[in-house]
């Protein structure tokens, strides 16, 4: 195998598949870059089994092959090198050769035959996705996404699409983020998906790569994802999503309406002396005025007030600070609106600027 390159593009391409590779674990072989050179260019494969990642790049090749070397020796030499082309070379010995200007450098390798395949995929299947919604989609929810390994289920967001709406869930069992947009998706019927927290993280760059739509279809137990020269293969998380629309309250008896940047501070103010294990604060709806405090036992305790358009029974109710603040942030928009039917009823959050995006908090005993 032979091929020179510009040392820009292949960098670019090593970077992206930094956040794949798996640098410990049981094969060593999941280590390294699968590197293949062909008529098409160089096609460069990242996969820690649950996610892979795949590219192809701009090159000239004077012989074809495949090599496998390991991703971060590779990556860090290439961000060291200056501009320019690139020469990349597999002898007979095995070994992969590297030159640029007066640098060269040699790499161990691993026989490509050892490499995962990629899942081979029908591609006239795929449907595509507007990039911009789907991003705005896994902004809005992922932040609610479990860290509770025991939780499989938890610990990503389930990815609804049917030919009418698309929806984005993610919940760890105190919180709740939801988002839905109408539109017309051209799928036969209604595709369900749980996607891992880490895959998430990586859709999320791959969005971020120009602004042609995504293009996304369901296989057996994995999910397609393809946007300009990559195409992402995830695995999805087996077994079945909490049923969350029971979560989700149907009736309330108080709404109050928040200036969401002066709720945020206010928040961020008396959470700083919250009780560091539940960072608990109590937040007292009644007329026009919302009071928050904690108590931080031996540190001391915050009270702050702001005003709010409140109707119902007087009311108080213990919140999570950081998940407040979360869901503010995450909702982003002017005007939030907080309704609740008691103290031990959960919170419901949204915004009447955008009624799609909804964030549930449980409440906390005062």
């Amino acid at each position: 195998m032979e091929f020179t390159i510009e040392r820009s593009e292949l960098y670019k391409g090593l970077q992206r598949a930094q956040g794949v590779v798996s640098a410990k674990g049981a094969k060593p072989v999941l280590a390294n870059v699968l590197i293949e050179a062909d008529e098409n260019g160089v096609t460069l494969f990242t996969t820690n089994l649950d996610i892979g990642l795949r590219g192809v790049y701009n090159s000239n090749v004077k012989t074809p092959g495949k090599a496998t070397t390991q991703a971060k020796n590779f990556h860090d030499i290439l961000r060291e090198l200056a501009d320019g082309e690139v020469t990349i070379k597999v002898d007979d010995d095995g070994r992969l050769r590297i030159f640029s200007g007066k640098s060269k450098f040699t790499l161990a390798t691993i026989p490509a035959v050892e490499f995962p395949a990629f899942p081979g995929y029908d591609e006239s299947k795929l449907v595509n996705l507007d990039s911009a919604m789907v991003s705005t989609m896994i902004k809005k929810t992922s932040y609610a996404i479990s860290q509770d390994e025991t939780r499989l289920t938890l610990n990503g967001a389930f990815f609804e699409i049917s030919p009418e709406k698309v929806r984005m869930v993610a919940t760890d069992g105190h919180r709740l983020a939801l988002i839905e947009r109408d539109g017309a998706f051209k799928v036969e019927e209604t595709i369900k998906s749980i996607i891992s927290r880490k895959a998430v993280q990586e859709l999320a760059k791959l969005l971020g790569e120009g602004d042609e739509p995504l293009k996304y279809m369901k296989q057996d137990n994995h999910m397609m994802f393809q946007k300009t020269n990559l195409t992402m293969v995830v695995r999805l998380i087996d077994g079945a999503f909490p049923n969350y629309e029971q979560v989700i309250p149907k009736s309330h008896s108080c709404e109050g309406t928040l200036n969401s940047d002066q709720f945020s501070h206010a928040l961020r103010r008396v959470s700083i002396l919250a009780d560091e294990k539940s960072r608990m604060v109590k937040l007292s709806f009644e007329q026009s005025t919302l009071s928050l405090t904690s108590e931080g036992g031996e540190l001391g305790d915050a009270k702050d007030e702001m005003e709010a358009e409140f109707s119902g029974e007087k009311l108080d109710i213990g919140l999570n600070a950081l998940y407040l603040i979360d869901a503010v942030n995450a909702i982003d928009n002017e005007i939030v609106t907080v309704k609740m039917h008691d103290s031990l009823s959960p919170l419901v959050m949204q915004s009447p600027e955008d009624p799609g995006v909804l964030s549930i908090i449980m409440p906390m005993r005062l």
